[in-house]
């Protein structure tokens, strides 16, 4: 306890483990004449006095007369006036903080989407709809009834994201017709894993599966270009062709009836070879049973990613398939070129170990990096 003197009242401080224990040795000491005047935590220079600080106030004339004990249930009154306060104060006992408005948990999300190279566009949709359904589901009775802590804005986030990612059906699911083998294109730019990335599926998905394949190797301009998939395709035992005509490639086809798959490989054409993206897509369009991926690096920054997204529009492609994965910490990026494109994902290369280093694409791998959290905590909002 301390105590400060003026010409009209005199002040004392009250120190205590808790609020309402040092109120009660006010009220013992001062009686009902003294004023709260404030309650507070302690400062730094005090706090070895106790927790809490209670300052009352009492009048000089009225100090010496003998007060009356008052009972701790007449302290009520008063404590229903520093309710707000209290529970604050319980809430910082207990380790807790004030929660955060929706505005600036809302803020706070959107940046950490945006600084992880997702579009600010999309990442203001997505929390903006994250949102209107906490809202909406904060207001279900059911939700309301059950026991559960607080589902995060981002596990919200995650979920609308995970909906409106679309994927391939698994390689083999649609098998081809008895009259034509299936042909698989892989298109993109120079240096995007295309190759490498043909010879991982015709393993794992083809001979692992004892299926028929071919690899056709087009390139009308660079015949030198072939070698690198003949050794490829030697040393994995798989009939190879090379191809630098559209009439040469749809004699090759013609000839593969009796493969189930045929995997093509197309060069990579830099923005002032455009042209020859339009004359290599060509080559497919008289192809009914075919699946074009386009195969692009995830290391790449994502307006370079939606620039060739854009480039190679004239191949048509099915799916987008994304290499390199192991070179980038966060995939905001092909997570947006895939939102913004919407094409559904095939595959993702994550090495260069063939043929382990690919997967099939999914979700979990994307959002766990754009949003610092499993996949399997996203809420689900059905």
């Amino acid at each position: 306890m301390t105590e400060q003197a003026s010409s009209s009242m005199k002040i004392k401080s009250y120190f205590a483990s808790s609020v309402e224990q040092a109120i009660q040795e006010a009220r013992q000491e001062l009686g009902t004449d003294a004023m709260l005047i404030t309650s507070r935590r302690s400062s730094p220079e005090t706090r070895s006095l106790g927790a809490y600080e209670v300052v009352f106030g009492l009048n000089a004339p009225t100090a010496a007369r003998p007060r009356p004990v008052v009972p701790a249930a007449d302290l009520s009154g008063e404590l229903q006036n520093l309710r707000a306060q209290l529970q604050e104060i319980k809430s910082t006992l207990q380790g807790s903080r004030p929660a955060e408005s929706p505005t600036s948990e809302a803020e706070e999300l959107c940046e950490e989407l945006v600084a992880n190279d997702l579009a600010r566009n999309i990442a203001q949709e997505t929390v903006s709809a994250a949102l209107r359904l906490r809202e909406q589901l904060s207001h279900d009775p059911v939700s309301r009834d059950q026991a559960a802590p607080p589902i995060a804005l981002r596990a919200y986030a995650a979920e609308l994201i995970s909906k409106r990612l679309r994927f391939a059906p698994p390689f083999n699911q649609n098998q081809p017709s008895a009259e034509a083998a299936r042909v698989v294109v892989f298109a993109g730019p120079a240096g995007a894993g295309k190759t490498t990335t043909l010879i991982k599926i015709a393993i794992r998905e083809c001979l692992a599966q004892r299926q028929p394949v071919r690899i056709l190797s087009v390139d009308p301009y660079r015949v030198a270009a072939h070698e690198k998939l003949r050794s490829f395709a030697a040393i994995i035992g798989v009939a190879f062709s090379a191809v630098n005509s559209v009439q040469e490639f749809l004699a090759a086809v013609e000839e593969s009836r009796n493969k189930t798959v045929v995997l093509v490989d197309t060069p990579g054409y830099s923005p002032a070879e455009l042209d020859g993206i339009t004359e290599i897509a060509s080559c497919f369009e008289r192809l009914a049973n075919k699946q074009v991926h386009l195969v692009l690096p995830a290391s790449m920054k994502r307006a370079d990613l939606l620039r060739n997204i854009r480039n190679y529009a004239p191949v048509k492609p099915d799916f987008l398939l994304f290499t390199k994965l192991d070179e980038t910490e966060s995939q905001g990026a092909i997570l947006s070129a895939a939102l913004e494109a919407a094409k559904p994902l095939s595959f993702f290369g994550t090495g260069q170990n063939i043929p382990e280093d690919i997967e099939a694409a999914h979700a979990r791998a994307l959002l766990t990096s754009v949003l610092r959290q499993e996949f399997t905590e996203a809420v689900s909002a059905a």
